[in-house]
């Protein structure tokens, strides 16, 4: 009898502890309020400056700058327009170094990509997610800032998905060295009389034009919170796309050599039309932000070299609705 008391008196200790730790966790909770949660709610438009950007190709390495827009038409397509060049020739190897030791005399061209395309969007829904948003007081400065451990918190919010069907042409011309190529594919240049040519350091432009078709994947948020507690209001406004692409490239031209004033053709060197990239791109839901992006894959031109590696930063961005009606009220009928 004493031992049956003993232990319900044992289980009730447990369950009112258990339900004391619980009340006390729930009270120390963090405790917020979503004042803004639309992913619908975006720019129209968005200019990017970017002012790096890397493009380590098989044919070329270079480092420039470029710019690019963003569109987005309702909730049913978004259009992008790109154009990147070098800041300079020390910036764009094959040519640099063509200048420098070339024995041919062809004009090296400097480097230049470019891009224009749309998004279909196939299907364009919304589910409940989770954000890891960073906890930031204004007490915290300099050096107390620095050294403190930052804190997050999970917060309930609306995703955006968005499942895109792509298309759209690019275009690009750049110089490489002839040399490595001749060496890949395992072939030597003649002149016209049939004699070899002989010598190291050629190099010639390649210019490509084509086509892509493809799909992306899109994740926008656009929500903001406030804290009952010390730390100040935040929130995530990233808009996150990756894409998939299929290339074909129909014009590819190889720019005969020109050597001691005799032209040396290139029509054994073996092009390819086809390729593909594989790319992520962020930017953020603000009048003025930033952004990123990194591609890769398989670009279209010259056999063995198609290889390519791309990245970008975006900053500033600038961000527009594009509205220019106001609300008008009628001081007569109040409406």
């Amino acid at each position: 009898m004493y031992l049956k008391r003993g232990l319900l008196a044992l289980v009730v200790i447990a369950m009112s502890t258990g339900a004391y730790g619980q009340a006390t966790k729930k009270s120390k909770a963090l405790k917020y309020t979503v004042t803004y949660d639309d992913p619908y709610d975006i720019k129209k438009l968005f200019i990017h400056f970017q002012p790096i950007v890397g493009d380590i190709a098989a044919l070329n390495i270079v480092g420039g700058f470029g710019l690019e827009a963003n569109y987005y038409h309702k909730d049913l397509l978004d259009f992008e327009l790109s154009a990147r060049t070098t800041y300079g020739q020390r910036f764009d190897i094959a040519r640099n170094a063509a200048n420098l030791n070339a024995i041919n005399e062809n004009n090296i061209t400097a480097y230049f990509y470019g891009d224009a395309g749309g998004t279909y969007h196939i299907l364009d829904r919304t589910r409940e997610s989770e954000s890891k948003i960073l906890l930031y007081s204004k007490r915290l400065k300099g050096t107390e800032w620095a050294a403190t451990v930052p804190k997050n918190a999970l917060i309930k919010n609306t995703v955006r998905e968005i499942v895109g069907g792509r298309a759209g042409a690019f275009a690009y011309n750049t110089s490489t060295d002839l040399d490595k190529v001749l060496a890949k594919q395992e072939l030597e240049l003649y002149y016209q009389d049939g004699t070899p040519v002989d010598g190291e350091e050629l190099y010639t432009n390649v210019f490509a034009y084509g086509f892509y078709l493809g799909g992306s994947m899109s994740w926008f948020k656009n929500f903001a919170v406030t804290f009952e507690s010390r730390w100040e209001p935040n929130g995530d406004d990233l808009l996150m796309t990756t894409y998939l692409d299929a290339l074909y490239a129909p014009g590819i031209t190889i720019e005969d050599l020109l050597v001691a004033g005799e032209t040396v053709k290139l029509d054994e060197v073996k092009k390819s039309a086809f390729g593909f990239r594989a790319g992520l791109k962020g930017k953020f839901n603000r009048t003025l932000g930033w952004g990123y992006g990194v591609e890769t894959g398989l670009r279209p031109g010259i056999q063995k070299n198609t290889f390519f590696f791309a990245f970008k930063l975006s900053f500033p961005i600038y961000g527009t609705k594009l509205e220019q009606t106001v609300e008008a009220i009628n001081t007569e009928t109040g409406e």
